[in-house]
């Protein structure tokens, strides 16, 4: 065990230090409120947007475990149906499966109140483990322009303040040299995993630190952090195993999509990923603020190692995402993946302004980024109020419809929300263009959904998918649920079919 690092001494606090410490609170306290206004008031006029594949997942997942099931979800984008999600670990799912069961609410509005909770938890950790900037972090770590995925059923609510109590672990563990607090280090670790897959990526930064520490001579510590890094690992194989124990097609959920990096990565990633530019923004200002006062950085060794694991966060997880992309194994360019990889330098970024910059400029930026959040909502309001979204009533719609389908019909576009409520695990909607040839060589009944046709077809994504099988919709398509069949095996293949 290291001899403890001992941190600078304790000064007493300003009566101007205390000031800009509750108006900093206020002004998180402000963002909590406004954004679990965003995420429970209007959630009802924003309806089905508010569910995406991933939402479809964890919500199904949750619903099933809630009801005393497995982890059984609907196939989305394989051409076979199956009924064991490989695709998602379960961690996230059994918190709002937990919150459901606890509420009497739907998985779809107990996930509401759960990402509000642990969105509070958030600042509640930094608060614990770094005092007097925890919410100077809260505001970089949950910036205006992401603070959307709260009013979503997505995994990185949960992914978050596990990172958080992470990191914090990590940092008691150098400033008290307590083994309880590198075990909590080893069951957060573990913790991620389970939230997300790609949280192997934080357990390979944690063995590199510890092979950074091995070339400083510190070879205990080596053992240590390796070893909570191994321990991570063989949870992970021991998961995977277990999904193939379960899955019908012994799928470990490591399976290979098929879907390669887009051709044009790095400008589609400067398009249509704007976060991108955020953290540009914010790294080129960090780095002028420290040119203008680098002399006034003054770290003590708690807070260097902790610049370094950041760094290989970073790191490690743009590299994890890059490969998988190369390998077929992600395919899409999603603004909450660039989010968590830049979380690690949003957070050293943040500490080393907090160090530089005059309270007054840290309470400026934190004004400012209030009244951004108070402007992004303001614009969700009236985007809700203005434009008419698909309810949440569309859910049971849906399920009425697709249960009446044949045995083991495929669905060309089907509903992503159909697993929310639908219990058959033998139909598959394919909404993956490289399934489309599977699915009509195998599939006995083929189906496609014609309901808001017109509106997915605005998308050029939707409307190179569907392309070839538009012919077999009747326009207009007036209904929101309208199932048009393509060919049966017991019927000529026509145009016409089940509709609703």
């Amino acid at each position: 065990m290291p001899p403890v690092l001992s941190a600078a001494i304790p000064q007493p606090t300003p009566p101007s230090e205390k000031w800009l410490r509750r108006i900093l609170q206020g002004i998180v306290l402000g963002q909590v409120l406004i954004v679990g206004w965003d995420a429970i008031a209007l959630m009802e006029k924003y309806g089905i947007r508010r569910v995406q594949a991933d939402c479809g997942a964890y919500l199904s997942a949750a619903r099933s475990l809630a009801q005393g099931h497995s982890l059984k979800t609907v196939s989305l984008f394989e051409p076979l149906p199956y009924g064991w999600m490989s695709d998602w670990p379960l961690g996230y799912p059994v918190l709002i499966a937990a919150a459901s069961k606890l509420t009497g609410l739907e998985p779809f509005y107990a996930s509401r109140w759960l990402n509000i909770a642990l969105f509070a938890l958030t600042y509640l950790l930094l608060l614990y483990f770094f005092r007097e900037k925890a919410e100077w972090l809260f505001l970089w770590i949950y910036p205006p322009n992401y603070t959307w995925n709260v009013t979503y059923a997505l995994s990185e609510n949960l992914f978050i303040p596990v990172l958080v109590a992470f990191v914090g672990a990590f940092y008691r563990y150098y400033q008290r040299a307590h083994p309880l607090w590198l075990g909590i280090a080893g069951v957060t670790l573990v913790g991620l995993f389970l939230t997300r897959y790609a949280g192997i990526a934080i357990g390979g930064a944690l063995f590199l630190y510890g092979m950074l520490r091995l070339a400083e001579g510190q070879w205990k510590e080596t053992l240590q952090w390796s070893a909570l890094a191994i321990v991570q690992g063989l949870s992970a194989a021991g998961y995977f195993l277990w999904n193939a124990a379960n899955h019908p097609a012994g799928e470990t959920g490591l399976h290979i999509r098929d879907m390669p990096m887009p051709e044009g990565f790095w400008g589609l990633v400067w398009k249509y990923v704007p976060y991108v530019k955020f953290v540009g923004l914010v790294g080129a200002f960090t780095g002028l603020v420290w040119l203008w006062r680098r002399r006034d950085l003054v770290l003590d060794s708690p807070e260097r190692r902790l610049h370094q694991l950041f760094l290989l966060l970073f790191l490690t997880q743009a590299g994890l995402y890059l490969w998988s992309m190369w390998r077929g194994r992600v395919g899409i360019i999603d603004m909450r993946h660039f989010v968590i990889m830049a979380l690690p330098l949003m957070w050293y970024w943040a500490d080393i302004l907090w160090r530089l910059l005059p309270r007054y400029a840290t309470l400026g930026i934190a004004v400012v980024f209030l009244l951004w959040q108070i402007r992004n909502t303001y614009r969700h309001t009236r985007w809700a109020y203005e434009k008419e979204f698909v309810p949440y009533s569309y859910v049971e719609e849906v399920r009425q419809a697709y249960d009446t389908l044949p045995p083991g019909a495929c669905i060309i576009g089907g509903s992503l929300v159909y697993p929310i409520k639908g219990t058959r695990t033998d139909l598959c909607m394919g909404d993956a263009a490289a399934y489309f040839p599977i699915l009509l060589r195998d599939c006995s009944c083929l189906y496609i959904e014609c309901g808001l046709l017109e509106e997915r077809l605005k998308l050029g994504f939707w409307g190179g998918i569907f392309w070839p099988f538009v012919k077999f919709c009747d326009k207009p398509c007036k209904d929101r649920v309208c199932l048009k069949k393509i060919h049966c095996a017991s019927s000529p293949q026509t145009n016409s079919g089940a509709s609703r």
